[in-house]
């Protein structure tokens, strides 16, 4: 595989241009501005577009895929398979299954995009059933510590490691998972988290209040506004209140899109933070009328497609 060493702008990629301007995520990775020949803009991975993992936003995928579906592929060549002709085999999505001869003898069928898209070029027979051990004996991961390689593999053939947690817990852990995955604990860790997160975030009606209040950007934030988004060339607005998304439009200028954001938020967070503050302090003091009275809130729409709510109880009459 071809790997380009340096990422600079107007390099063109497949069907990307890469434009001379990056942003940066969490871990310090960079993401290149990039423009697909169909117009498309989107950042993407540095290491993507130097490995071969992004070639296009998606059009040269459809337009295989297309291609797959339409055209008779019997008598072609994709590596070692050889079509022969259709298989009565169907798929849920209508794709089209090819009847195919593998030069190792055997014969198999394989959907018409994975051929297209040179995602299937054997019948299986070179698939490498493992991969080679790299010793990592007494090496620590988090609070686990590597004890001995196991005989089990999964299914894409990484070694089972015997590891032990600094719980005492025993467990086996997939060397890829241990190098290159969040996998730090035998589940200890994520259990004590869960339990302080409880304790921590006060939950009401399904809504975290210090979260609802919370200023911080998502990791795929790459406009610096919370719930504006840059997608296809335009500015997308979203509010998520109690786990579901409300999409406040689409919009040219970013103004635009940061100003129906705002009026959201007022409408929704500046609205429930209040009447959750009252109803819990009428709750700490008779805890048998929060029991009669649970808080209801329910997001709605006016007339004008304006976001407002609907609040249980009603904390005035009291």
């Amino acid at each position: 595989m071809e790997v380009k060493t340096n990422i600079r702008g107007n390099q063109k990629i497949g069907r990307w241009l890469v434009l001379d301007q990056y942003i940066k995520t969490e871990k310090g990775e960079k993401k290149w501005l990039c423009r697909c020949e169909c117009g498309t803009e989107r950042y993407v991975l540095e290491r993507t577009l130097k490995y071969g993992g992004s070639l296009s936003c998606g059009c040269f995928r459809k337009e295989r895929a297309t291609q797959a579906v339409s055209h008779d592929l019997t008598g072609k060549h994709f590596g070692d398979l050889t079509v022969i002709g259709k298989s009565e085999k169907a798929t849920a999505n209508r794709g089209v299954w090819w009847k195919c001869q593998c030069s190792c003898g055997n014969a198999c069928e394989v959907l018409g995009t994975l051929l297209v898209m040179g995602r299937k070029t054997h019948c299986g027979c070179k698939t490498v059933k493992k991969q080679p051990i790299s010793d990592i004996t007494g090496q620590k991961f988090g609070r686990l510590t590597a004890l001995y390689p196991t005989d089990g593999r999964t299914a894409k053939g990484s070694v089972l490691w015997h590891c032990r947690c600094s719980c005492g817990n025993e467990v086996d852990v997939s060397y890829n998972d241990l190098l290159y995955t969040n996998v730090k604990s035998c589940g200890c860790q994520k259990k004590e988290h869960d339990k302080a997160l409880c304790g921590f975030l006060n939950h009401i009606d399904g809504t975290s209040l210090e979260m609802l209040g919370s200023t911080k950007l998502p990791s795929n934030n790459t406009t610096g506004y919370r719930g504006v988004y840059f997608i296809k060339g335009k500015y997308v607005a979203k509010i998520v209140f109690q786990k579901k998304a409300y999409y406040l439009g689409t919009y040219t200028n970013i103004e635009d899109a940061v100003q129906a954001r705002k009026e959201a938020e007022e409408a929704i967070f500046q609205t429930a933070l209040p009447f959750y503050a009252a109803w819990q302090t009428k709750a700490e003091h008779d805890p048998e009328w929060a029991l009669e009275n649970p808080v209801r809130v329910k997001v709605m729409r006016n007339r004008d497609n304006r976001l407002y709510l609907e609040m249980q109880p009603n904390l005035e009459e009291l």
